[in-house]
């Protein structure tokens, strides 16, 4: 199985939707208030040609593209930044949300919906080129050299960034890699360089977040896994200003997750505990568990839950995703689920 917002080694964008059981309506409105930060409008294309480096050698892109098909996990979001809706993706979600549109993604789309080209690395040849693109972008996808031979046949296509294992890349290298081959790069550096500035304002915001610990864990019978460096999640926490336990970094030993026996459920003891599971019925198992039951973070409600089949609230696909455009809704939606959780005492 394919790995994907992931944890380095293992499909775990989330737990891909946790467990693969990702369950959410799509909205009909753009969110109201607190929302993502909205796709820049289209703006005057870049000097074509552009050349793009990639894993399997660079690809040049002579004229401004028009019909484009993305075939990575993330790979929509740096488009829709910059004011461009793909016309063809693919389906990463075992159920995916109604359209296959995000609700950070909505105002982007503006009411189009995209063709399902394949259902994670399988491609469909195909479908890819009834489409017609006049370019194909695998940013973050496992593609392989055989999978590039045959789309790069059908149109120019930008695959995974050069220099990086699959999956590794950091959403400011992959919006680069994508607005630089649509021809704007610049619109691109200006989306990271804000969303830079949400997130340190965040921090800046709240300095005490700098004295207390935090970690993300999730819950697979019979054992938890708490996220840690290289992990979205972690990595968001950690720039929030959060400190991640010595222990769960030493037990991930170069990871971007530490897996725990119930008898090691201690170490993730902390200020703030953000728990991950797919369904009502995950949380309720998690928190049936006796050494769950005993952590001072449940004990006084310093525990933020976070459900993949939560309707109206798609914080964990947001995060999961960690691109230029979720994260904005990410943080807008994270930072006051943060300050809600109590002080620790004692």
């Amino acid at each position: 199985m394919p790995h994907a917002s992931p944890s380095r080694g293992r499909f775990r964008p989330l737990l891909v939707a946790l467990l693969g059981v990702l369950v959410l309506a799509g909205c009909s409105s753009a969110p109201s208030g607190g929302g993502a930060e909205a796709p820049a409008a289209p703006a005057a294309s870049g000097t074509f040609p552009v050349t793009v480096e990639h894993k399997y050698g660079s690809t040049e892109i002579t004229a401004e593209p028009e019909r484009v098909v993305t075939l990575g996990y993330t790979d929509p979001d740096a488009l829709l930044a910059v004011g461009i809706a793909p016309v063809g993706i693919v389906d990463w979600f075992t159920q995916p949300p109604a359209g296959n549109t995000w609700l950070w993604q909505e105002q982007g789309f503006a009411g189009q919906t995209p063709e399902v080209v394949g259902v994670r690395e399988e491609y469909q040849l195909e479908k890819i080129a009834a489409l017609q693109p006049d370019l194909i972008i695998a940013s973050y996808s496992g593609m392989t050299q055989e999978q590039y031979d045959q789309v790069s046949r059908i149109a120019p296509t930008v695959a995974q960034p050069k220099g990086f294992e699959d999956y590794t890349a950091s959403w400011q290298v992959m919006t680069r890699e994508i607005t630089r081959a649509v021809g704007r790069e610049q619109q691109g550096d200006e989306l990271i360089a804000a969303t830079e500035k949400k997130i340190a304002d965040a921090k800046a915001a709240h300095p005490d977040w700098a004295q207390q610990s935090a970690v993300a864990v999730s819950y697979d019978t019979p054992n938890y896994f708490a996220f840690a460096g290289g992990d979205i999640k972690a990595d968001l926490l950690a720039q929030l200003g959060f400190r991640a336990p010595e222990a769960i970094t030493r037990a991930a030993a170069g990871t971007s997750e530490a897996q725990l026996s119930p008898e090691q459920a201690g170490e993730f003891d902390v200020d703030k505990l953000l728990v991950l599971a797919p369904t009502e019925a995950a949380k309720a198992e998690i928190q049936a568990r006796p050494e769950f039951s005993r952590l001072d973070a449940v004990q006084q409600g310093r525990v933020l839950w976070m459900l993949s089949s939560d309707r109206t609230e798609p914080l964990p696909a947001a995060l999961s995703y960690g691109s230029v455009l979720s994260l904005p809704y990410a943080i807008d939606k994270l930072v006051p689920e943060l300050e809600a959780l109590p002080a620790t005492q004692g």
